[in-house]
């Protein structure tokens, strides 16, 4: 396990900051060395792109996305892969009503 988070760590290879006119935009683009890896991250980056256009309230039907997704310039390909990883992301952020009151839900 330490030798795969290690092989991960040592395989960044860039890592980039986008400044656009009206702001400087933080996104984070790294590169491994792990192929697999780095096609699950740009589809979490593609789907997180999705939802934030779509707002930061949990509970998004699979309509809203699909509309959504099929509206956007990715290739259609791709569709299933981001569609899994907008999954991923919605089960993570939901908002669990057994936790405490006072916690803020996590936004795309």
């Amino acid at each position: 396990m330490f030798n795969l988070i290690r092989t991960i760590l040592n395989g960044i290879t860039s890592m980039t900051s986008i400044k656009s006119e009206e702001k400087e935009m933080k996104m984070l683009t790294f590169k491994t060395n792990v192929p697999e890896l780095d096609t699950e991250n740009m589809n979490l980056f593609k789907a997180s792109t999705i939802l934030e256009r779509m707002g930061n309230d949990p509970g998004l039907t699979a309509d809203q996305f699909y509309r959504q997704l099929a509206l956007s310039d990715f290739d259609s390909e791709d569709f299933q892969a981001v569609t899994l990883a907008a999954i991923a992301i919605e089960t993570m952020i939901s908002l669990d009503v057994t936790e405490s009151p006072f916690d803020e839900p996590t936004v795309h």
